[in-house]
């Protein structure tokens, strides 16, 4: 495995921990070290610095909530409550204690309110943005600020270091109440032009390079019958029904400079709404245009993501905006009933040429916090730095702690984890390795078990042994979707949101109607049931409403950065 950080480091780290080691506590304060000696003395376990992975002795119990998705899987004798990851925190001293689990995030969300609104709360939770600021402004919330800064292990404060916003976006009047949890968000949310290569082929047509480009094969895919079958029943782009929050109409508009449903620097410095900003009507005027043609499905407006996919599988659109990881699911779909059929992405066209700015996510929309008066804060922080360790640092168990094989089944057992914390570059860095290892042959560069996992899989792909390969392939490999995302991202034209902080108040209050406000005028602008210049009167209304003071919260929390 390749050594990521310098000896200098691993020396200063030893010395550190040799330190810390000694002026730990083992009593019920929680300190998580060996030596007895502040045994009587609370609170040293935030106040001075700790072992990140030390143990809790006696055992401490957390009581927790949690959702599991229905797609989580687990080896034969594990369930959510007993698995390799509470069996990890055994080891720890952490008994947890889970008060109810649900199926599914909305569930959670709901479920998670009511206890919020009922003060019935666990002493650890996982929540969102909105319900981390009414949690703070509750003041229901422990203070993780020395916590963190006496606990966090070198790669936490590492992947925290990278995602800036991150800890800032969870601070309230200087206090942090919360621990992020980061994601690699550019591979799964920035756009990109996924089109059928089989298609443009046959038609004889050449990539796209500006959005009249994109445009003239969404032409050509409705009316030039590219899957040979005698009959009008094809069309060139895909929608959904989500205009502004799906990557399929958010990548067209970030090819006309508009960004939906975030916050953009103008050229004075001031943040304003990506929405209502005159590139976006420019945008909506060509989908306007393109409906009309009979260029998108005339019942996209029905159609949410999995309906869209199944036209997509179907042979009905050729070609969709999205996401690094569509060859995992639609498009795998495809090409395993029939090899003709080829995808191939590009990066999304600028109306004036050359590759757009595209938009992601923040890096956060979850976070971990800890209920007022729970007597061992500093358990969120030791949580967060041995999810890192046991799969992504130089000490990782990937194959024990991340993915197991049972019979012909991948598990993911990281799922189980209670807290999770994930670099922020990981995809791009993966894809990076991939590229290096496939032209020397050789894994040693590689730096964390996952990705080696991945690269046997490509050889074997190549060799023709693992024809599921191919969607891993599609994404990551030297010709992939990461790599445009990768090289895009090194040129700097992907974008996120310039507004990290919790909803404010006038956001909490009104964003639910101006996002309905939204959504009725451009879906009735793309189906030609309102004028294009309705956008203007959109624009109105939505600083009406409370746009305009929303705008002034906003730029009120970034001068007081």
């Amino acid at each position: 495995m390749k050594q990521r950080k310098s000896m200098s480091k691993w020396l200063l780290s030893v010395m550190m921990l040799a330190l810390v080691l000694s002026a730990c506590s083992t009593g019920n304060n929680g300190s998580g070290g060996d030596s007895p000696s502040n045994a009587d003395n609370p609170g040293v376990a935030v106040s001075e610095p700790g072992d990140p992975f030390g143990t809790y002795d006696p055992p401490i119990t957390i009581d927790a909530v949690r959702y599991v998705g229905e797609e989580v899987k687990f080896p034969a004798g594990q369930d959510i409550k007993d698995n390799v990851w509470t069996e990890l925190y055994k080891e720890m001293g952490i008994n947890l204690n889970y008060k109810w689990i649900v199926t599914g995030s909305e569930q959670y969300e709901s479920k998670l309110n009511i206890a919020i609104a009922s003060n019935d709360l666990p002493d650890i939770m996982q929540v969102n943005a909105t319900q981390l600021r009414q949690l703070a402004d509750a003041g229901q919330l422990e203070d993780l600020t020395a916590a963190f800064d006496n606990y966090a292990s070198e790669d936490l404060k590492m992947v925290m270091d990278i995602e800036k916003n991150a800890l800032p976006s969870a601070t309230f009047d200087g206090k942090l109440l919360a621990i992020p949890s980061t994601q690699p968000v550019i591979g799964g949310s920035a756009p990109l032009v996924w089109v059928r290569e089989d298609w443009m082929e046959k038609l004889d047509l050449p990539e796209p390079s500006s959005m009249d480009d994109l445009i003239a094969i969404a032409e050509a895919f409705a009316k030039q019958d590219p899957d040979g079958n005698g009959k009008a029943d094809t069309y060139g782009l895909a929608l959904t029904k989500d205009i502004g929050l799906n990557a399929s109409s958010v990548g067209f508009f970030n090819g006309f400079g508009g960004f939906p449903q975030i916050w953009v620097e103008d050229a004075a410095g001031n943040l304003q709404f990506g929405s209502i900003q005159p590139e976006m009507k420019e945008a909506l005027g060509k989908l306007q245009e393109m409906f009309q043609n009979k260029l998108i499905d005339p019942e996209f407006g029905v159609k949410d993501t999995v309906k869209v996919f199944e036209s997509v599988t179907t042979n009905k659109i050729g070609m969709i905006i999205g996401p690094s990881w569509y060859p995992a699911w639609p498009l795998w779909d495809m090409v395993k009933e029939d090899e003709n059929v080829k995808w191939k992405s590009y990066p999304v066209p600028s109306v004036d040429g050359g590759a757009a700015t595209v938009q992601m996510p923040f890096a956060v929309s979850q976070y971990y916090v800890v209920k007022k008066g729970y007597s061992n804060p500093e358990v969120i922080v030791k949580l967060a730095n041995l999810y890192y360790e046991k799969l992504y640092s130089e000490n990782a168990e990937f194959d024990k702690y991340g993915q197991v094989v049972e019979g012909d089944t991948s598990i993911g057992v990281n799922k189980y984890s209670l807290v999770e914390v994930v670099n922020p570059n990981k995809d791009l860095i993966r894809q990076e390795e991939l590229e290096k290892a496939l032209e020397s042959g050789s894994d040693a560069e590689i730096s964390s078990a996952e990705t080696v996992i991945m690269y046997k899989e490509f050889l074997e792909y190549l060799a023709g042994n693992n024809p599921l390969g191919w969607s891993g392939y599609a994404a990551n490999g030297p010709d992939g979707s990461m790599k445009q995302l990768r090289l895009l991202n090194d040129e700097g034209k992907v974008t996120t949101n310039a507004y990290v902080g919790a909803p404010t108040e006038t956001m909490a209050d009104r964003k639910a109607t101006l996002d309905r406000l939204e959504q009725e005028t451009f879906i009735k602008i793309i189906l030609g049931e309102a004028s294009l210049d309705s956008f203007d009167e959109f624009v109105a209304n939505w600083k009406k409403l409370g746009g305009d003071q929303i705008t002034e919260e906003v730029n009120a929390w970034k001068a007081a950065r």
